[in-house]
């Protein structure tokens, strides 16, 4: 009964598909239809793309993929109209695409619909077993897809363009504002900030992480309520504490500075200064999380080898040089890779503190600058992309180090 009720699911469902080529996409004083379009401006028809598309993940994944495969290319191109907004223009009278589905012609809809179909009947291919764990990530998949991946590959999309989004002609000019960033000495010397500010939080980070975290594991005593203490930071406003520490590092009556003079040391102006400013700028953010991470990774310790050591005559820093950060040498990692890419990302503390100022100017606050005040989208997609693949390298050489010591 089952494998019936399929069966009538995707015949519907490639039948809705077949038969919306036939019909128009657009209405209005100009009639579109599917072999009409073409993707980002480019010499392919539109039809061609999803077949395309399937075939490569059939090959790739097996037939039973196939359907899955289709289905969801056909979904991502009906979204890719969206933004063939070239060609929509004899039928959308206004600048939102919202009015693109008060004009999307019968086509469309058949195509969506009839894609909607086979995705339902290709989830149904799989075990209940094997299903039910996607079924449950599910939304979560979607919230990710729809926020993060989404935006990322219409990041891409820009990045090929001179793309203003006050201006409605957005042209098309290839490798133009990768040739740019590349001979912009600016974007590098943000990005340069950037591994500064890295190279002097990163060790400090992890070492006030792990030392909190082996005072809590070592002393248990109120360990719940130190946990929360020390996660507070994490799961507070960066806007509201970056304003307090502005107080703080205030020149004239910052907490700062007087704790200097208490000593008979001259005033610093924290924030205003390009020696200090880099490195004034707060390291207490993310510092809560990687302490529950070394909490988590002291606790998984047996207990039985750190009291086998114990009878063994090891004195408490021997047990922590040659037991416990051996053995945490995964969560070291973890924080070690995670605390890279989120310094290298850093952007609340410096538009809060000092606005990119005193040398302050990080890689991501510049692309920020680019893309929200100069409206330069496409040129600030384009460094965006290029300090991705800068922190994907990155990432991939700490974890290769990473097995490579593992390994030995």
């Amino acid at each position: 009964m089952v494998s019936g009720k399929r069966k009538v699911m995707f015949f519907t469902g490639i039948l809705l598909m077949a038969l919306s080529l036939f019909l128009p996409f657009a209405s209005g004083k100009e009639s579109l239809m599917a072999w009409d379009f073409s993707l980002a401006g480019v010499s392919l028809p539109f039809i061609m793309v999803p077949l395309a598309l399937a075939c490569i993940a059939a090959f790739t994944f097996g037939k039973v993929f196939l359907t899955l495969a289709l289905s969801l290319a056909l979904l991502l191109l009906d979204l890719a109209c969206l933004f063939s907004k070239e060609q929509w223009k004899p039928a959308l009278k206004s600048k939102f695409f919202l009015d693109f589905f008060k004009v999307a012609g019968a086509g469309w809809y058949l195509l969506a619909a009839g894609a909607l179909l086979i995705v339902v009947a290709a989830i149904t291919l799989f075990r209940d077993r094997k299903r039910a764990p996607y079924l449950f990530l599910l939304p979560m998949l979607a919230g990710i897809g729809f926020l993060t991946f989404f935006p990322a590959l219409f990041a891409l999309f820009i990045s090929f363009r001179r793309w203003n989004i006050l201006i409605a002609n957005k042209p098309f000019v290839g490798l133009a504002n990768f040739e740019k960033a590349f001979s912009d000495e600016y974007f590098w010397r943000s990005i340069w900030i950037s591994f500064k500010y890295a190279l002097g939080v990163i060790p400090a980070k992890i070492l006030i992480a792990f030392f909190f975290a082996f005072l809590i594991y070592a002393i248990p005593k109120f360990k719940g309520f130190f946990r929360v203490v020390y996660f507070l930071p994490t799961v507070t406003s960066v806007v509201a504490v970056s304003v307090i520490w502005n107080w703080i590092y205030n020149p004239y009556y910052g907490v700062a500075n007087y704790v200097l003079s208490v000593f008979g040391a001259p005033p610093v102006n924290w924030l205003g200064d390009p020696k200090t400013a880099i490195w004034a700028v707060a390291v207490w953010r993310g510092v809560g999380y990687d302490i529950i991470i070394f909490l988590a990774g002291l606790n998984d310790i047996p207990r039985t080898t750190v009291e086998a050591s114990q009878i063994d005559g090891a004195n408490g820093w021997q047990r922590l040089r040659y037991i416990l950060i051996p053995l945490m040498k995964p969560s070291l990692v973890f924080v070690f890779i995670t605390s890279t890419i989120g310094a290298i990302q850093v952007f609340s503390e410096i538009y809060m503190m000092t606005g990119g100022n005193a040398e302050t100017k990080t890689a991501v606050y510049y692309i920020w600058e680019y893309g929200f005040s100069r409206l330069q989208m496409g040129y600030a997609s384009t460094m965006s992309l290029i300090l991705f693949a800068i922190i994907l390298t990155i990432s991939l050489i700490q974890m290769r180090v990473t097995r490579l010591l593992k390994e030995e």
